[in-house]
């Protein structure tokens, strides 16, 4: 069997679970192990019939009621009680919820809770950071840390249940735990020595405009022909019968099979190790192009593929116990970047595309499994980014759980042997159930905030951190949107945990791609940026963390996701947690004017004054004149708040931009004591001087 129908022949048809009515049903976000949220009206909810009397009790670790309250099943099969708010603890409590049946959850804990909402990068797991998946396991075990990973849904409408379940932190289950929110969780935790709970929604790739509710979209004229639209689509679609949706489900399906077949035969057409059968025992082990390798690896580390998108071949031999003859058995691998083949003995027996985040854990059919020395072989092809293995060494494994016994490793010593260049974008990302309906899709406006979001409206929290961006700064005209839509999506998420204020905490796009030496703008994402920071300036409660110091020129995906959830936590300490001496933000521009020859930018600086990070002299700006033609600029420190830039090219300057490439690596701005860098910035200076909104008020310290 080829490895496209492999792929044909594994995709799976997912749908919703219809809502089951006639007993009581908890909200996830209650589940075993929760964290409900201290100092704050509690709201317990779920599912009821409509009529239905359903009573609500916490009780402590010795049975006396803690809390309890009640509620009557709603029109729309809701029910919802409010307890009075609770002190933080991390005493076990139990809830028990008594309808026409009865729900118990246990080991519940009482501290904050947080919602870490994103892309990739916030949804990128410590299993994946390299060397500091070690730093996190040496910390790992802290029942104090508990973390509900929602899947990835979208709805035409807002969904009322979701399954997922809070897990409690672990070295078992820390590295599958979202990294940025994890490091942000224990910094909390060490601040406040109380509970943290993380409500880890995020999905890769994903734009902004599927996390925000239609209802908000439909207020910016960008949107509402759009949202007109869809509106109209997904009421055309629900009129449907059952039978045309299931026909209409199956098309998609049958498309995206289609899809995936395709692409690998394009792929395979043309690739030399198909042709050749690398994947088979009787391959030279050495020489013709094969060399040694250790796995696991990212290509982005290594010189001869440091550059390279396409296929490379890994093979290995490895000993199969003659306990495990003749069953089933699993091949666990990590994370691979971007798509992948397994072959076991010669054999395709499990395929992935396009997603680079899912640890591989591929079965192998009993029928396969023989005892003694056995080849395995993988492909993996690599569209963009860093590519590679990505995971920890002991996630690469061969178990089988019927017959018991020690894993046999995978990690170490392998041959590899570079195939052909890359070829095209793989259907990505495509999973059968977004492309179900009107509003289900991946890029639908809405389609993510119904299926994941809306599940947990009323939930109360303490705020949320959020890391997205790259899926919005493909051009000028996107990056400009994103100054509304950023706020359209806080202003959605606001509304749904129904909380106005709620605290907002934004990661500023991280440095990615090379860096420009020579010229004295470049790329896209720092308009980004620019609009990231002026939701900052113009929404209360609202803090953006800058990032331009710890990314990746080679890798979308930086691995030093400690120092961006640390870098959040100060922001939280100090607007949140009332930690007046915390600087969290970095040099920030105040006003700018005229200076002579130059332009003189005056900064807020909480960390003292102004300095360079690496000791260099002052880098990373640019100037120009009328024409609007930036050019490389000269910049001194004025003073302890100041800095002037000049250019003997730009008689009369208009215009200072700073950082403003894709990966400003020069830029060395920060202030003196906290470290952190300046904030990327683009300011047109006329005759008068330009003052800049302050940031407004983060309310009063909880």
């Amino acid at each position: 069997m080829t490895p496209a129908r492999i792929l044909a022949a594994t995709i799976a048809a997912c749908t919703l679970a219809c809502d089951a009515m006639g007993e009581v049903r908890l909200s996830a976000a209650f589940s075993d192990h929760a964290v409900l949220q201290r100092d704050r009206p509690l709201r317990i909810f779920g599912l009821a019939t409509k009529g239905e009397r359903v009573t609500v009790t916490l009780s402590d670790s010795q049975g006396r009621m803690v809390r309890t309250g009640s509620a009557v099943g709603g029109l729309n099969g809701e029910f919802a009680a409010t307890l009075d708010p609770l002190e933080g603890s991390a005493e076990p409590l139990t809830l028990v919820v008594e309808g026409e049946n009865t729900v118990t959850s246990r080991d519940l804990v009482v501290g904050d809770v947080w919602v870490a909402g994103g892309q990739s990068n916030m949804e990128w797991p410590l299993a994946a950071t390299g060397a500091q998946l070690a730093d996190a396991l040496a910390v790992a075990d802290d029942a104090g840390i508990r973390m509900m990973t929602v899947p990835h849904l979208t709805a035409n409408r807002p969904a009322r249940t979701v399954d997922a379940r809070w897990t409690v932190s672990s070295k078992d289950t820390a590295p599958q735990m979202s990294a940025v929110a994890f490091w942000f969780a224990r910094a909390i935790k060490e601040r406040t020595g109380l509970p943290v709970g993380i409500l880890s929604i995020n999905w890769g790739g994903s734009r902004a405009e599927p996390w925000a509710d239609l209802s908000a979209l439909n207020t910016d004229p960008t949107y509402t022909a759009r949202v007109s639209a869809l509106r109209a689509e997904v009421a055309g679609w629900n009129a449907q019968g059952e039978e045309a949706r299931n026909q209409a489900f199956d098309l998609k399906r049958r498309e995206y099979q289609a899809a995936g077949t395709a692409w690998w035969n394009t792929v395979n057409a043309e690739e030399p190790g198909i042709a050749g059968k690398w994947f088979l025992a009787e391959t030279p082990a050495e020489g013709d192009g094969w060399e040694r390798a250790t796995l696991p690896a990212r290509w982005a580390d290594d010189p001869q593929l440091k550059a390279f998108d396409g296929v490379v071949w890994y093979r290995r031999s490895i000993g199969i116990p003659a306990a495990w003859a003749g069953k089933e058995c699993f091949v666990e691998l990590g994370p691979i970047d971007d798509a992948d083949v397994l072959f076991f003995d010669g054999v395709p027996v499990a395929n992935t595309i396009g997603d680079w985040r899912t640890p591989r854990r591929y079965r192998i059919p009993a029928q396969r499994v023989r005892a003694g020395e056995v080849t395995i072989a993988l492909e993996v092809l690599d569209v963009q980014g860093a590519g590679g293995i990505m995971g920890d060494a002991a996630a690469m494994r061969m178990t089988c759980p019927s017959a018991g016994g020690e894993p046999v490793p995978l990690a170490g010593d392998w041959m590899r042997r570079r195939g052909r260049n890359a070829v095209g974008m793989p259907p990505f990302p495509a999973r059968p159930e977004r492309d179900t309906a009107p509003g289900t899709r991946f890029a639908d406006p809405a389609a993510m905030f119904n299926g994941m979001i809306a599940p947990f409206s009323g939930l109360s929290v303490r705020g949320t951190i959020w890391y997205q961006g790259e899926s919005n700064a493909g051009n000028e005209q996107e990056t400009t949107e994103y100054r509304s839509l950023l706020q359209l999506v806080i202003r959605s998420w606001r509304a749904a945990f129904q909380y106005p204020d709620m605290p907002f905490g934004v990661v500023s796009l991280a440095a990615f791609r090379q860096h420009q030496p020579d010229r004295a703008t470049h790329g896209t994402w720092p308009g980004l940026r620019d609009a990231q920071l002026n939701t900052e300036r113009n929404s209360p409660s609202v803090g953006t963390i800058t990032t331009i110091d710890v990314g990746d020129a080679d890798d979308i995906h930086p691995r030093d996701k400690r120092t961006v959830g640390e870098r959040l936590s100060r922001w939280a300490a100090a607007t949140v947690y009332g930690a007046a001496d915390v600087p969290w933000r970095g040099p920030r521009t105040k006003n700018a004017r005229r200076d002579g020859d130059g332009l003189r930018i005056e900064f807020d600086v909480e960390g003292g004054r102004l300095h360079t990070r690496d000791g260099k002299p002052l880098a990373g700006f640019a100037i120009a004149g009328a024409d609007g033609k930036f050019v490389i600029a000269e910049a001194e420190i004025v003073g302890t708040t100041a800095v002037k830039v000049r250019s003997p090219s730009v008689a009369e300057p208009f215009e200072v931009r700073y950082a403003w490439q894709d990966n400003p690596a020069n830029a060395n701005l920060a202030d003196e004591v906290s470290k952190l860098p300046a904030h990327p910035f683009s300011l047109r200076v006329e005759a008068d001087p330009v003052r800049l909104p302050q940031r407004p008020s983060t309310g009063a310290p909880q």
